[in-house]
Order: C-alpha cells, then sequence, then structure tokens
C-alpha cells in the first residue's frame, strides 16, 4: 500500500499520498502526448511542482488550492516530496531537457537546418 501522511491547511486535513509508477506514467505521458492541462498561474506557485502536480498526489483538488496563500500549501508540499522523491527526480529530468530545447530552439547560434533563400 502506498505511504500517506496527513498535513493540516487552514482548517483542512489534507491526505497526501504515494504515487504510484502507473501514475508518475500517466502523468509523463500526458506531457509527451500534449495532452497535459497547463495552468501558468498554477505551474509557477512553487519552483518544483505545480498546483495540479501537488492536487495528484493528495485528496484537495486544483480549486481548493485556490484559497490558501503559497506559505499554507506548503506542508502538502513537503510531504509531497517528502513521499514523492522518484516523481520530483523525474520532475527536474523533463524540466532540465524542456529548457535545453527551448535554448536551442531560440539559440541565434544554432542553425535551424534549413537552407537559406
Amino acid at each position: 500500500m502506498a505511504a500517506t501522511r496527513q498535513v493540516q491547511v487552514g482548517s483542512l486535513t489534507v491526505t497526501v499520498r504515494e504515487l504510484t509508477v502507473g501514475e508518475v506514467r500517466d502523468w509523463l505521458a500526458s506531457i509527451e502526448s500534449g495532452q497535459a492541462v497547463v495552468d501558468a498561474a498554477g505551474e509557477y506557485v512553487f519552483d518544483d511542482a505545480s498546483v495540479q502536480e501537488l492536487a495528484r498526489m493528495c485528496d484537495l483538488p486544483v480549486a481548493g488550492f485556490d484559497a490558501f496563500a503559497p506559505s499554507e500549501i506548503e506542508p502538502i508540499r513537503q510531504a509531497a516530496r517528502d513521499l514523492n522523491p522518484h516523481f520530483f527526480g523525474l520532475r527536474a529530468a523533463v524540466a532540465a531537457a524542456q529548457k535545453s530545447i527551448v535554448r536551442r530552439l531560440l539559440s541565434p547560434d544554432q542553425s535551424s537546418g534549413m537552407p537559406s533563400p
């Protein structure tokens, strides 16, 4: 059985849980297929996890996060990191790969591979 931890967020008790291997694979597949929903505001609340990703790891829905300040959500993020180091390691690798691709695409020194007119 996957590990869980209860944390207090305001007056709520939120259960944070360890993701299964299949859930991590599904998350990665949604990114690779372009089906992942991008919430620009929720994506950058924390450097290492989006609100949508945190919601995936607990019983608080995405909309439930809206009532709380980042400092109030921090216990969820910390419990999620403690219970899911494999997810956060993979997420860091995916983010680094994405940054590298964007850097190469935007770099004026890189040839686009297209012949000049």
